[in-house]
């Protein structure tokens, strides 16, 4: 397919010269007597040369280019000027033009001019389109490594949610054949029993809930979160799972911390950081974590602190690379800390470490405040809650 060059200048003259030269040597010529007439024109798309003169009544050559490259960084844009007139040349380069022509154009000259700025344009719109594709390709599989994370992550609470799970099904089991039993027997069910099966129903659908929520895959909605309420709330699900059985963790909170963000994303993020403090604390006699949230300055910050096995400094320097972990072989994919680094980011956030071996991890990650006003009461004195 032919390029489709855009000729404008109001003297219908030049535009017919130019369509001449250019006509037969292949190229698509559209005219435009004005740059009124031009910015419509483009505004349609299809073009992929401008030739543009510089003195027109209306909106001149200059401020056309200007408009031109405020839509369009890559289209080319060839100013047609005087052989005297260097002011308006450095005007044009100053508004965006590519390229100039002196009049009378030279025949020669304007097709080695269009030519060139045409086989760069070429080499441009290829490098975009291999751009996009290594953009949408990156796209899709950090969307693929996201929901792989989050269902190993769910396979590390899998054993955790069937245990409790199938305490629950022992609680329905027994209290059904109890009913069972006095149905047969013609007695009125005993209260309690009908309790406990409603409270065990309950507590399945919850776990079920759980499961469904940290696993289902497709796009995250982003909305306003006290994350304050998020950590409590996945603190509490890895509790009510077992993952933090037989460890103390305390969470401190400086009032209502708001951001902006996915709470499934959030979620992932408090799951990995924590799994991990408690996977480093499962050797120490008196095992502690503390977690503590609070907002300051526009930001909302999160530390995850725990008295374990520390991280060793050429390990730390490596936490965050794909497929690399301290843990055993078999117990960890080495993308949790990766995938949780690309959620913070992608939020507007860092996140950071500091460990001692022997003395235990502190994770630090920080977020952009949505709405929270800053709080000037200090984490140290927030007050304290401790559950096992």
């Amino acid at each position: 397919m032919s390029a489709r060059l855009l000729v404008i200048d109001d003297d219908a003259r030049n535009r017919r010269l130019l369509e001449a030269i250019l006509g037969p040597e292949g190229y698509d010529v559209v005219e435009a007597s004005s740059g009124e007439v031009a910015l419509e024109v483009l505004s349609q798309g299809g073009i992929d040369l401008v030739l543009l003169d510089v003195m027109m009544p209306g909106i001149d050559g200059i401020e056309t280019c200007r408009r031109i490259r405020r839509d369009s960084l890559d289209l080319p844009v060839v100013m047609v000027t005087a052989a005297a007139d260097r002011a308006s040349r450095v005007r044009a380069k100053e508004a965006g033009a590519d390229d100039f022509l002196t009049k009378p154009v030279d025949e020669l000259e304007l097709l080695v001019r269009v030519a060139n700025l045409l086989t760069v344009k070429a080499h441009r719109d290829r490098e975009k389109e291999q751009l996009d594709f290594v953009e949408h390709e990156l796209e899709r599989r950090t969307a693929q490594l996201l929901h792989a994370e989050r269902l190993a992550t769910l396979g590390t609470l899998a054993s955790g949610i069937a245990h409790e799970l199938n305490n629950v099904g022992a609680v329905l089991g027994m209290h059904a054949e109890l009913l069972r039993q006095q149905v047969e027997a013609r007695a009125s069910a005993d209260d309690t029993d009908v309790a406990a099966l409603s409270w065990a129903s309950e507590h399945l659908c919850t776990h079920a809930r759980q499961l469904m929520r940290l696993g289902r895959p497709g796009p995250d909605t982003t909305e306003q979160l006290d994350l304050v309420e998020v950590v409590d709330a996945t603190i509490a699900m890895l509790r009510s799972v077992g993952k933090t059985r037989r460890v103390d963790v305390r969470v401190t909170h400086a009032g209502s911390c708001v951001v902006r963000a996915s709470r499934t994303r959030i979620e992932q993020v408090v799951v990995n950081l924590v799994g991990n403090a408690v996977d480093a604390v499962r050797d120490t006699n008196e095992p502690v974590i503390r977690v503590s949230v609070g907002g300051d300055g526009g930001r909302v910050r999160c530390a995850i602190e725990d008295n374990g096995c520390g991280i060793a400094p050429d390990e730390l320097r490596r936490i965050f690379e794909a497929y690399f972990t301290t843990k055993p072989e078999g117990q960890g994919t080495g993308l949790g800390l990766v995938v949780v680094r690309r959620i913070i980011e992608e939020l507007g956030g860092t996140i950071a470490v500091d460990s001692i071996v022997g003395q235990g991890t502190t994770m630090r990650f920080e977020l952009p405040s949505a709405s929270a006003p800053p709080t000037d009461t200090p984490l140290e004195e927030a007050p304290e809650s401790s559950a096992a």
